[in-house]
């Protein structure tokens, strides 16, 4: 008997094709999500973690003074391995720099990505960005310091796996490349910097307890530091973890939020198909079938949908991991030798629709066959009932079609609450993408606190007095006494310096002749004007105060500005010293002194450089979103179609024209549609909130609050009504194709 109740099932699926494609593409997005993001996600930290574990990746880097002489003992005193680098930054051309190292072989190791490694004098190895942003191959020439250099590889490097020229930029320069060539050749060109880079031997030891105790070593030798580096605050390094942990989020909360409202797709679509079968139902009990056997037959269909959508969403999400983990090695220099996939997430991928599906199915399954088979077969009389809504609302006075779509729409809150999720749901894949671009483009139009064209950093301290327009500049790194992991600069500035213009929350510009800190290191510290804060410098560990005099209404980083005078003296720094500059000119600075220099033209090609995978991204989530949009809308509107067969039927009768009719039946849920993108704007500010914060947390990265301009708004506006639109064009022909006598079949109407 249940072989041949289960016969119909075919049947039923092709009445109904469209609906069930159309949860069977909901399902197969969600399984293609999920397993290209969380492979995607795997494949990304397991080869950065190979990357920094395989080539020795530092665990802090420092630069002192004066040479070290006796490593060997430093090593052995604080059990650690130590190798000393050498580096200068070389223009090529204009907007082309390299950052020129010596080859390490103990820690920081370059990793060869395609090539060979340095052979002999004259060879050289660049980075993969700068390669491919100018066009330079394997065997090209490039002339540092009127000596030609044979690019003998491409390479990564373990410290600059993004590839930033400043620490305190957020995204790479097209122009900026590293290069690595010999100890030999870099010693010939008798200039640049040392450095030290250090990896401790201890591994199952805090790093920054090591770094601690380490640097008390140093100066318990009389080595004065001059700047040290952790590996947790080098950007260059801990993005990837930021990429990684955002990856996480994005692979478990979008495929969660679709396989959601496919359950109470489904769950709607069952619950329907058993009320509009109720009396076929009943004749099953009468013919003798069990519940239980009914209850299997039922669920069959959103287990079908979900098998379905799940194996083949699951194998179509395998097939982008390589191409897309070779497009993010584009920003990210790791080498990509191979991809693993993690069989038991594929597993799961198809597991877990099956387990949404099917639970959401049987609960609402249940519940409807526990009516009784008499009830069933003469149709169950409270889906008409009135519900609380409709009693509530004075609907009497209105027009019949306002009356009819009001109706239309509250006899039914279950559809109407999935429609309006549905819609919600696509409006935050939609403006995801566009509230970042808005995002990008706040950032490149406003910009108003830096006035400077240049900005100089020097690896030693400096005392030379800068040209007429240049102003110096001292930054360190500070934490709160009370928290050791979310650090901010302290920067000293000119007292009347014309190149640092900062704000209050009125827009009076504030005097640099104090103690300023900028809104998000205010908020985050809980600082108002007047309070004193105690800092933490990262360099030595030794704790100072200052007095907050003012806030500025800047989000452009966190920082605290004080005259640069003053924060000498605070700081004990020498009289007249400086570690930067800002200037509207090049600076003429001879060539033994390392330094590097960006321009803010520089920063803005990078971001402009960044929204090209940015417009890529956006132009995937509309598809995404629209598709989305259109499947919920459809299946809404087709399950109305089916549920006033009667009322259709009977419009017809009367003399309806189907203009009227389509008017009736299919524009009843525009309110419903316009709400629900309503909402889902402030849902997905929320959404990036959430973005921001995560980057914050592990980057240090601040933003200011997330926002969507109008334009953007009414783009995402139109699509999502387009799609509404369509919806309805293609449920037009379900609504002609209900006949006259379809109110004759309806005898317990």
């Amino acid at each position: 008997m249940v072989m041949a109740i289960n016969k119909r099932i075919k049947r039923v699926l092709l009445e109904n094709k469209a609906q069930y494609i159309g949860l069977i593409l909901l399902i197969t997005f969600s399984c293609f999500t999920f397993t290209l993001m969380s492979q995607f996600a795997e494949n990304f930290e397991r080869l950065a973690n190979e990357f920094q574990v395989g080539y020795v990746q530092e665990d802090a880097a420092f630069t002192t003074n004066q040479r070290i002489s006796n490593l060997q003992e430093l090593e052995l005193a604080g059990n650690a391995m130590i190798e000393e680098g050498f580096t200068f930054d070389y223009t090529l051309a204009e907007g082309k720099t390299l950052r020129i190292f010596s080859y390490n072989d103990r820690v920081n190791i370059p990793a060869i990505l395609d090539g060979k490694e340095l052979s002999g004098s004259g060879d050289i190895l660049i980075n993969p960005v700068f390669a491919e942003a100018h066009n330079y191959k394997i065997g090209d020439e490039i002339r540092i310091l009127d000596k030609s250099f044979n690019i003998a590889g491409i390479m990564a490097l373990p410290n600059y796996i993004y590839p930033l020229q400043s620490e305190e930029m957020m995204m790479p320069l097209p122009g900026f490349g590293i290069a690595v060539i010999s100890k030999e050749d870099f010693a010939g060109f008798d200039q640049g910097s040392n450095f030290y880079a250090v990896k401790f031997n201890q591994v199952n030891q805090n790093p920054q307890i090591q770094s601690a105790d380490f640097r008390e070593l140093l100066k318990s030798n009389g080595i004065d530091i001059v700047k040290w580096t952790d590996i947790e605050d080098n950007k260059r390094v801990n993005i990837v973890d930021a990429e990684a942990e955002i990856l996480n989020l994005v692979s478990k909360a979008v495929p969660t939020a679709i396989l959601l409202l496919a359950s109470i797709m489904v769950g709607n679509v069952i619950w329907r198909l058993i009320n509009l079968e109720s009396a076929i139902i009943g004749g099953l009990y009468a013919f003798g079938y069990r519940r239980k056997e009914i209850q299997r037959h039922y669920l069959i269909f959103p287990l079908i949908i979900a098998v379905i959508g799940g194996i083949f969403g699951t194998i179509l999400g395998t097939l982008p991991v390589l191409s897309m983990t070779s497009f993010m090695f584009t920003a990210f220099n790791i080498p990509l030798t191979g991809i693993e996939y993690n069989p038991s997430m594929m597993v799961l991928s198809v597991f877990l629709p099956i387990l949404f599906l099917g639970s959401s199915s049987y609960f609402v399954i249940r519940k409807e066959l526990k009516h009784s088979p008499v009830e069933l077969m003469k149709g169950k009389k409270e889906k008409n009932k009135v519900n609380f809504l409709e009693s509530v609302l004075k609907l009497e006075k209105l027009q019949f079609p306002t009356k009819f779509k009001i109706r239309g729409q509250l006899r039914s809150l279950s559809r109407l609450a999935f429609l309006f999720f549905g819609v919600a749901v696509a409006t935050m894949l939609l403006l995801w993408g566009f509230t970042l671009k808005s995002g990008f483009d706040n950032m490149l139009t406003g910009g108003t606190v830096y006035t400077f064209e240049y900005e100089y950093k020097f690896e030693k301290l400096r005392y030379d007095p800068l040209p007429k327009g240049a102003e110096p500049i001292s930054a360190a790194l500070f934490l709160t006494e009370t928290d050791n992991k979310k650090d901010f600069y302290v920067s000293g500035v000119m007292s009347d310096s014309v190149m640092v213009n900062l704000i209050d929350e009125s827009g009076t510009r504030l005097s640099n002749n104090q103690v300023i800190v900028t809104k998000p290191l205010a908020n985050q510290l809980e600082l108002k004007q007047g309070d004193t804060i105690s800092i933490v410098r990262k360099l030595d560990g030794r704790l100072f105060s200052l007095k907050i005099e003012a806030i500025a209404d800047t989000y452009e980083g966190k920082f605290i500005f004080m005259p640069l005078a003053d924060y000498n003296e605070k700081f004990e720094m020498p009289e007249g010293s400086y570690t930067g500059a800002f200037s509207n000119d090049l600076l003429d600075i001879p060539e033994n002194q390392s330094f590097s220099v960006v321009s803010l033209d520089d920063k803005l090609a990078a971001v402009r450089e960044a929204l090209a995978p940015t417009q890529a991204m956006i132009g995937g989530l509309a598809a995404i979103a629209f598709i989305i949009g259109m499947i919920v809308i459809y299946v809404v509107t087709s399950l109305m179609v089916e549920e006033n067969k009667h009322n259709i039927s009977l419009m017809k009768i009367f003399g309806y024209r189907k203009k009227e009719i389509n008017s009736l039946i299919l524009n009843s849920s525009t309110m419903v549609v316009v709400f629900g993108y309503i909402i889902g704007v402030p849902l997905t500010l929320s959404a990036i909130g959430v973005l921001i914060q995560s980057l914050e947390d592990s980057v240090g990265l601040t933003l200011p609050p997330s926002t969507i301009s109008l334009p953007y708004i009414l783009i995402g506006f139109v699509v999502v009504m387009f799609s509404y639109e369509l919806s309805k064009l293609l449920c037009r022909k379900k609504v002609n194709t209900v006949s006259m006598s379809e109110a004759l079949k309806s005898g317990t109407e």
